[in-house]
């Protein structure tokens, strides 16, 4: 039997976790929706020809990127299976050192700012899913558009064409606040909290540990 508070013993608790989150399909049911959100970002982008530029990381190179522990634990597990969590936790430990909040998974190109890319990006959290290819609700209960200032500037046409098929009703886009909602609910106590995204992460990671 693994003594109280030591390595094995934590090993097993996080055995145990995994094998709990495994059999109540929790990280499973956020992927499942995960994928719901990338075909309807599919469409959109496909319908009018939106891309974010090559290797941008504008997005990922923001330090007040925020996400939920839930949003993250399929990020989280994948870390795990990898056999990178001891490494990924360092590295965590190490920004917060810095005080540096940027994502620790954006690999970003020291040579070119403001660009990268994201080093687990199949398993990447819900804002960066719907980060420029989503619509919100206004304060009228309206959907429209929320892109970036870049593809705007880029594809102000094709950007202007979406509003208004999103605003007409006539494509089934990804909405911020449905969507939140959607996966808040699986499990509320870890759904609804927003954190600094690396905190997110470590949260999540911890459950594996």
């Amino acid at each position: 039997m693994p003594v109280p508070g030591t390595r094995d013993e934590n090993l097993l608790q996080g055995i145990l976790r995994i094998m709990a989150d495994r059999r109540t399909g929790l990280s499973l049911k956020v992927l499942k929706i995960y994928r719901e959100i990338d075909q309807k970002t599919a469409r959109l982008q496909s319908a009018f020809g939106l891309r974010c530029p090559h290797l941008c990381g504008a997005c990922c190179d923001n330090p007040e990127v925020e996400a939920t522990v839930l949003e993250t634990l399929p990020l989280a597990e994948e870390i795990y299976l990898r056999n990178e969590l001891d490494s990924l936790l360092g590295a965590l430990e190490e920004r917060r050192n810095q005080a540096d909040f940027r994502c620790v998974l954006f690999l970003a190109n020291p040579g070119v700012p403001g660009t990268g890319m994201c080093s687990c990006y199949r398993f990447r959290p819900l804002v960066c899913r719907l980060f420029v290819f989503a619509a919100r609700r206004n304060k009228f209960g309206n959907l429209e558009l929320s892109t970036c200032k870049l593809i705007k500037l880029r594809e102000p046409e094709a950007v202007r064409k979406a509003e208004t098929a999103i605003s007409e009703g006539r494509l089934d886009v990804a909405v911020y606040q449905n969507s939140f909602m959607r996966i808040a609910s699986l499990q509320p106590g870890i759904g609804f909290r927003r954190l600094p995204i690396n905190v997110a992460l470590k949260e999540a990671l911890e459950r594996f540990w």
